[in-house]
């Protein structure tokens, strides 16, 4: 049973606010447009892009969450590998773009809201100009759709939804598919993919290994005894309570390892009110880091990360860490978004919307089984 301390006051997390009016419009609006998308639905359209089909110029669209990018990376790499000569561009998010900071031989082309930056974004699709364009996004959406028509690119390719829109290359793709099944199979349309010839990391430099170093070198704890527990979530509804947290914590430290707490700005007092208990003590509170490159530096020393289901899940993965990972009853959301490439485990609430119901005790379970298989 979680810790709860008496005389503590812990914080709660609230649900978000609800839909504006102008928030209602503009989703009537996308709606609107993609009933119109759909009557641009092509007579003819294919399930695998001709062999013939030109590959000059590529368009790769990932325009949306960190984790997406971090699992997409290695598939962008084992596409210019296999293409060299090709020009291909990658249309990220002002979120996830500072993953592809390090990375060389792509064009980039930056999605942004705000009006003038859409426009301009646009305008750089469109002298781009790319023979093929790729939809990674599984589902349909009218930004992607506005896009690849403003590419003017002749070959459009996604995944087949039960839609009508203007792409003319629709790939078939399983019900119970990894993300990266899907991403070998979208972008392996363009051309065979050999994922394991290519680096899986994410690329950092000099500035954010030394700055994990040097808050490990103030710890003097060998890395196999260093457990990250990441407490924040992109939603709300899939973290745990600061007593659920703090009976992790107490676990970890029980089994001999130091607990790193590793949290997002906003849940910095969470974080402190983790490791200020008497239970909890010998738990580290990691730093506050500059960005998400050293948020990534600091999940590469460690033995292993407990996190929900986010994207630290995939920054874990693509650096070679084990992870245990905590996700709701949504079995086709935990099936699709697993970890990969390393000794995982993971856990399971009782709720299909929210992490209400997981077992501290099956969590701590699932970490023993972890451990054992790590250092076998």
């Amino acid at each position: 049973m979680p810790f709860s301390p008496a005389g503590i006051k812990f914080i709660t997390m609230r649900p978000g606010p609800k839909k504006s009016i102008l928030k209602r419009i503009e989703i009537l609006g996308r709606k609107g447009l993609m009933k119109l998308f759909g009557l641009m639905h092509p007579k003819r359209t294919f399930s695998e892009l001709p062999p013939d089909a030109p590959r000059r110029k590529i368009l790769l669209m990932r325009q949306d969450k960190l984790g997406d990018m971090a699992v997409t990376l290695p598939y962008f790499r084992a596409l210019k590998k296999v293409l060299p000569d090709s020009e291909i561009a990658i249309l990220a998010s002002r979120r996830n773009k500072i993953l592809l900071k390090y990375e060389m031989g792509f064009r980039q082309i930056i999605y942004d809201k705000r009006p003038h930056k859409f426009l301009l974004s646009l305008w750089q699709v469109f002298r781009f100009h790319p023979d093929v364009v790729v939809d990674l996004q599984l589902k349909e959406s009218a930004t992607s759709t506005i896009y690849v028509l403003a590419s003017r690119a002749k070959w459009r390719i996604r995944a087949v939804r039960p839609v009508k829109l203007p792409f003319n290359v629709w790939v078939p793709i399983g019900d119970d598919w990894h993300i990266r099944r899907e991403m070998e199979t979208l972008i392996g349309t363009v051309a065979p993919l050999d994922v394991n010839s290519v680096p899986q990391e994410i690329k950092l430099s000099e500035r954010e290994q030394a700055f994990a170093i040097k808050f490990f070198s103030t710890l003097q704890v060998p890395k196999n005894r260093l457990v990250g527990l990441n407490i924040s979530a992109g939603k709300p509804e899939r973290t745990l309570s600061v007593p659920e947290y703090s009976s992790i914590c107490y676990g970890v430290l029980r089994r001999g390892f130091v607990p790193v707490i590793l949290y997002a700005p906003q849940d910095k007092s969470r974080a402190r009110q983790i490791v200020s208990y008497p239970h909890t003590r010998g738990a580290v509170l990691a730093p506050e880091t500059p960005d998400v490159l050293c948020a990534i530096a600091l999940v590469r020393e460690l033995f292993a990360l407990i996190t929900p289901d986010t994207s630290m899940v995939h920054f874990a993965s693509a650096m070679g860490v084990p992870v245990l990972a905590l996700y709701t009853a949504n079995d086709w959301n935990c099936n699709r978004w697993l970890p990969w490439g390393v000794p995982y485990r993971f856990c399971q609430s009782k709720d299909h919307d929210t992490m209400e119901g997981i077992s501290i005790d099956e969590v701590l379970a699932k970490f023993d089984e972890l451990v054992a298989e790590i250092s076998r």
